[in-house]
């Protein structure tokens, strides 16, 4: 048996409902292999129905068509998507070590290189100017000190962390609550294009899967089981960022927080985490120390650039965070049409960034 008809058992066993991780795994060790689960005898299966429940094991033997194996087949012919196993050596070595790391996964985009460290960065969706900047900024200086820079593709932080490292050019993953097929939300439609051709973006839900609210704390164990560790950036103290902690220390990888404005909703998860003990970053330089990576003399993450008068009184005007055009416009005193033109060079530039509303936000320290 040739490897492409090994994968078709492996996803066939994974698409099963009520098959996760979890249970994939316990098949594993009790059948050694998913073609032996599909050759089982209808009582074997039946025995372990204390373990896997009666409906779970009925759609085992259901689901046990030829008719489904074909339309696999066809899956792995798909030139939208690639599927991966556990067993291939495309699968990111980091995932494959913790508990329960999904049997397959379906990818689009770049290769995840080999033996690379990587960081995730998470944080809450309702976001603020200073948080979606922080995060755009670690997500720039750690890609371009060749860190893989891993996120949920959610609006917010981790959209903010995916720009940064694309902008880098460097490596960046974004992981999926739903199908490889779908785009959510809705409003990141543009990132998840510039990811598919730049980036990675990847999922263990088969294609039409939906964003079901229970999908996103699995999808959190494998954000932090791809990474060396877990970088906060502003979390509520509900946030689903704190589970994306957990799993992090229950897969013993590191735990670095932000620090916040006490005042806000938005860092009373962060500011609690480093309460805890995670570990304070002010600078990508805290994280990039852990992985053995040194500052050389003289080096620093200051964006050297050259701002002429004009540009110099706007990047001023959003030092205390973002501002609306028509608030720059009465602090600098410019016409529009002159802001405008003003903005535009800001952002090519790369230290000023256009958030929707006609809101403009600082992303780096000139």
């Amino acid at each position: 048996m040739d490897n492409c008809d090994k994968k078709v058992y492996w996803v066939w066993l994974s698409q099963i409902p009520g098959i996760g991780a979890k249970r994939f795994h316990l098949l594993l060790e009790r059948f050694g292999d998913p073609i032996k689960v599909w050759d089982a005898a209808s009582e074997e299966l039946f025995s372990l129905s204390p373990v896997l429940g009666k409906n779970v094991v009925s759609d085992i033997i259901n689901q046990r068509q030829d008719k489904i194996l074909d339309k696999i087949y066809e899956s792995l012919r798909s030139s939208q998507y690639r599927i991966i196993t556990l067993l291939d050596q495309e699968y990111p070595y980091l995932l494959s070590q913790i508990y329960d790391p999904p049997p397959i996964l379906y990818c689009k985009g770049r290769r995840v290189q080999d033996n690379y460290f990587g960081i995730s960065i998470v944080g809450s969706r309702r976001s603020t100017g200073y948080g979606r900047q922080m995060a755009e900024r670690f997500g720039y200086e750690l890609a371009k000190a060749g860190i893989i820079v891993v996120s949920g593709l959610a609006r917010g932080i981790d959209a903010m962390a995916h720009f940064g490292a694309l902008r880098a050019g460097g490596a960046t993953v974004g992981v999926l609550g739903c199908g490889i097929d779908r785009v959510y939300p809705p409003e990141n439609k543009k990132l998840f294009k510039i990811m598919e051709e730049e980036g990675t973006i990847l999922t263990e839900y088969p294609p039409g899967t939906s964003p079901l609210a229970g999908n996103f704390p699995a999808r959190n164990r494998i954000i932090s089981g791809m990474t060396n560790g877990t970088m906060v950036i502003e979390a509520g103290l509900k946030s689903g960022s704190l589970i994306t902690v957990d799993f992090a220390l229950e897969q013993g990888r590191e735990v670095y927080a932000l620090p916040g404005n006490i005042s806000i909703d938005q860092s009373a998860g962060t500011n609690k985490l480093l309460k805890e003990g995670a570990k304070l970053v002010t600078d990508v330089w805290d994280v990039l120390e852990d992985f053995g990576i040194e500052r050389q003399k003289g080096q620093d993450n200051a964006i050297s650039v050259q701002l002429d008068f004009f540009e110099t009184q706007v990047y001023n005007a959003l030092q205390e965070g973002e501002r609306h055009i028509e608030e720059l416009s009465k602090d600098t005193k410019m016409d529009i049409q002159k802001l405008n033109s003003v903005l535009t060079m800001l952002e090519v530039k790369g230290i000023v960034k256009q958030m929707p509303g006609k809101i403009f936000i600082k992303t780096w320290d000139a």
